[in-house]
């Protein structure tokens, strides 16, 4: 009996640690402040730094821009109004969180859409938006960039979002394509930047008709200007979804 108490415990400890890595049983060292040791916070970034740098902060309902209080008027969509119904962000795209998505973008380290999740879920009314949509949609990279990188960013974003709601099923991947364009937009001014999203997404051929009335949640993991995200909102828009609404990791401040 003893010997069987002992295979069942063994069994239960082993469903629980099941996908575990050897690094999630350890303390981590924060990435940004190098403090030592860091038990179970996202990315293993430390309480202190959690709290200096992932603060909530008042901001637009519609673009997420950071405002200076509640209910404020949005500068940037007083400027552009926003085609999406609710966008939420979950820091801005400073210190040191540009460090930590340029990893994530840049330098083979998918990985930090763990931690990115868990703090984007922290926001109100992100559960809602993840958990009412019908489809949950990456912002897509053109084929050659995603040669380049080797991984859409938004994708991991966006699933580790969903798998933390379980709501795996709504995730299309491949359902829009974008067309490559030469020179990064990162150096572009925000007029710029619009005229060149005119007809980049492409809805996947054969699929036109499953938007019409849906309600669709598109992941990105920075937001600057907007452009992107709002031509691919209102190509989603044209092609029938009833409300398209966004999360995305960082937001850029408003320069005016």
């Amino acid at each position: 009996m003893n010997r069987v108490r002992h295979t069942n415990q063994f069994i239960r400890l082993a469903r629980q640690l099941r996908g575990w890595r050897v690094g999630d049983l350890l303390p981590a060292q924060c990435p940004f402040c190098h403090a030592w040791p860091v038990w179970h916070q996202p990315g293993g970034i430390c309480a202190t730094c959690l709290v200096r740098y992932a603060r909530q902060t008042p901001r637009c309902t519609c673009c997420a821009l950071a405002l200076p209080a509640p209910e404020m008027p949005c500068p940037s969509c007083a400027a552009l109004p926003s085609p999406l119904q609710r966008c939420i962000a979950a820091v801005d795209y400073a210190y040191p969180w540009h460090q930590a998505v340029a990893a994530f973008k840049f330098a083979q380290q998918p990985a930090w859409a763990q931690a990115m999740s868990q703090l984007l879920l922290a926001q109100p009314d992100c559960h809602v938006l993840v958990e009412h949509c019908d489809w949950i949609v990456p912002v897509p990279l053109s084929a050659q960039r995603l040669r380049e990188r080797g991984y859409n960013q938004a994708w991991e974003l966006c699933r580790a979002l969903a798998h933390r709601c379980d709501q795996t099923g709504k995730c299309l991947p491949y359902a829009i394509t974008r067309h490559h364009v030469p020179q990064t937009q990162a150096k572009q001014s925000r007029q710029e930047r619009l005229r060149r999203m005119h007809r980049m997404f492409a809805l996947t051929s054969g699929n036109s008709t499953m938007w019409a009335g849906r309600r669709v949640l598109l992941v990105d993991d920075v937001m600057t200007t907007g452009a992107t995200l709002f031509a691919l909102a209102k190509t989603l828009q044209a092609a029938g979804a009833s409300r398209v609404d966004a999360l995305v990791f960082a937001r850029t401040p408003f320069e005016g």
